[in-house]
């Protein structure tokens, strides 16, 4: 049974679709600047539940809503999740044919969609503009959003979101949203998307539950396996900055009959939806990955996320480890930290290239990223408190006494 929207308020979709009697404050204050025509951020921490401060607009608005999202995994997981409340809602990614795509677009021009995911790459197409630009898109959001700066190198249409807004007939309501984001990040997502005095709406990023423990290592093979050997039916993740180490550490654990599957870019999309539907039906019980692994996958029950190298910057590190116990319970967050590690980041960077950057654009990408790579490296060589120096990072007084950190705590915390 699908309602008609418009005969009921907003707190009855809230609670005929997604369950609850009310929204977090923040969530509301999100919902209610949308509704209200303001452009606008939210800043909320993983978990907290950002989905749905653009759902349930979605269902209130009279047209379409088009979700951004960087990832096809991503986009399927969301659509999967509408479908079962009786949510009118449909990806097109490059994984549907042209004849699966006009059906899709057949049904928007026919009022069948009320929410449509794409990649911005998506954007960039004459077919889908031209399919689209009649129709009535009140909306659009931009989920994930620190992967806006991902058009600084290899995701170059991130970047090119504005000129897709100036080919509709009408500017839609813009929401962007995130688990992390300087103020620094703010100031370039506002110009990425273009956003008009956008209100902006910061949650506390410090996950309370997570014991961040740091340690430095000449022996990462021997200090994971000791981690991770008597984690048997215990969901956990280990993140990799290359595909190489992902293999590596796959085949290690392996050998030594650790229930292992791996996940990154160079799978195809029946080989990804296969690990991530063996991890939630506990047949398997860690996976190591790339970051392609993680956005928007909705696993409550994660209680380690290892980082075998060290990530890119603070941002990162967040995100990932973030994805550790949504739930709420006792997780653990372990950094084997290798000085050698820095030299890959550094490769990356210097490997920077952009051909529709400048050579001074290219210069202060690179800047910023080294400037990134030296934050995290001091927060894993220092002995402030992990959580502090996270919430100071990103520019939140901290509230919390700690006793979460192994900077705080000498004990060594293990699930």
């Amino acid at each position: 049974m699908v309602i008609k929207m418009k005969e009921y308020n907003l707190n009855e979709l809230l609670k005929y679709y997604f369950g609850y009697d009310m929204l977090k404050p923040m969530q509301e204050e999100i919902v209610n600047n949308v509704l209200d025509g303001f452009d606008t951020i939210g800043l909320l921490p993983t978990g907290f539940g950002k989905s749905i401060t653009f759902q349930l607009p979605a269902l209130m608005l009279d047209g379409i809503t088009i979700v951004i999202t960087p990832l096809i995994a991503l986009m399927q997981d969301q659509v999967m999740n509408l479908k079962k409340k009786a949510i009118k809602a449909e990806f097109i990614n490059s994984l549907l044919t042209i004849e699966e795509q006009d059906i899709i677009y057949n049904k928007l021009k026919n009022n069948k969609i009320k929410i449509l995911y794409v990649s911005a790459e998506r954007l960039l197409s004459n077919k889908f503009l031209n399919e689209i630009k009649d129709l009535k898109i009140d909306f659009l959001v931009c989920d994930e959003a620190h992967t806006l700066l991902w058009s600084e190198d290899f995701r170059k249409a991130l970047g090119k979101i504005p000129e897709f807004l100036k080919k509709l007939k009408k500017r839609p309501k813009m929401l962007a949203l995130t688990a992390t984001a300087t103020p620094l990040t703010t100031k370039k997502i506002c110009e990425l998307l273009d956003l008009n005095n956008p209100k902006i709406v910061v949650g506390d990023c410090d996950r309370e539950n997570i014991f961040y423990n740091i340690t430095k290592t000449n022996n990462k093979d021997r200090d994971l396996y000791f981690y991770i050997k008597d984690k048997e039916n215990i969901h956990g993740l280990i993140y990799c900055i290359t595909i190489k180490n992902v293999v590596h550490v796959y085949n290690y654990l392996k050998d030594k009959n650790i229930k292992i599957l791996m996940y990154h870019g160079n799978l195809t999309s029946d080989e990804k939806k296969n690990v991530l539907e063996l991890y939630k039906k506990h047949l398997v019980d860690v996976i190591v990955c790339t970051n392609a692994f993680g956005m928007g996958v909705d696993i409550p029950d994660i209680r380690y996320v290892i980082e075998y190298d060290i990530p890119q910057s603070i941002e990162d590190f967040l995100q990932q480890s973030g994805r550790a116990s949504r739930d709420g319970k006792y997780a653990e967050a372990l950094v084997l930290f290798n000085i050698n590690d820095i030299k890959m980041n550094e490769y990356f960077i210097d490997n920077i290239e952009n051909d529709e950057k400048s050579d001074k654009e290219i210069r202060l990408i690179k800047k910023d990223r080294y400037d990134k790579l030296d934050k995290v490296c001091k927060l894993f060589l220092g002995s402030k408190c992990v959580h502090k120096s996270i919430s100071e990072y990103f520019n939140i007084k901290y509230k919390g006494t700690c006793k979460m950190c192994s900077n705080c705590v000498k004990k060594k915390y293990n699930i």
